[in-house]
C-alpha cells in the first residue's frame, strides 16, 4: 500500500522541478572581467573594481547554491517518493535493486550538498558556462569601451 503523503511529495518534487526550470537561465556563473591595467588605475577605481569582483562573486555563489540546494531537495524528494511506494508485490531482490538505486540517489544528494557548502564557504568556485563566458565578454567589452569587439 502507498503512503498517503506519496501525493505531496510528488506535488513538492514537480514545484521544485519548476523553480530548477525557470531558473536554469540565472545558474550559470557570471564572469568578472577586471582591466588589464587596474595597477594603473587610481586608488578609488582600483577599488570600486574590487568591489565589482566581490559582489560578481557573492552573486555567483548566491546563485549556484540555490540552484544546487534546490536540485539536492529534488533528488531527496525523488528518494522519499520511491521509499513511499507499494514494494509489497516485489520480490526480495527487486527491493534490494530499488533500495540500492535510492542510496545511489541519497548519496548524489549529499554530493551535492556538500558542494553547496564548499561554494558557500569559498573553498570551490562555481563553474562558468564557457558559451555564457564569451556572451558575457562581448557584454563587458562593450559595457567598458562602448564598441563591440573586432568593430
Amino acid at each position: 500500500m502507498e503512503s498517503p503523503d506519496l501525493e505531496t511529495v510528488e506535488k513538492a518534487r514537480a514545484l521544485i522541478q519548476e523553480v530548477i526550470a525557470g531558473r536554469s537561465h540565472l545558474a550559470a556563473a557570471v564572469p568578472y572581467f577586471a582591466p588589464t591595467d587596474i595597477g594603473c588605475l587610481p586608488p578609488a577605481l582600483q577599488e570600486a573594481e574590487s568591489r565589482i569582483e566581490e559582489e560578481n562573486d557573492f552573486g555567483n555563489r548566491v546563485r549556484a547554491a540555490i540552484q544546487m540546494s534546490l536540485a539536492a531537495a529534488a533528488a531527496s524528494l525523488r528518494v522519499s517518493e520511491s521509499l513511499m511506494q507499494d514494494f509489497a508485490q516485489l520480490g526480495s531482490h527487486e527491493r534490494q535493486k530499488e533500495l540500492a538505486r535510492c542510496a545511489c540517489e541519497a548519496e548524489a544528494s549529499r554530493d551535492i550538498t556538500g558542494h553547496i557548502a564548499a561554494i558557500l564557504s569559498g573553498k570551490e568556485a562555481p563553474k562558468l558556462d564557457a558559451l555564457m563566458e564569451i556572451k558575457r565578454l562581448k557584454s563587458a567589452i562593450y559595457e567598458r569601451f562602448g564598441r563591440w569587439p573586432g568593430r
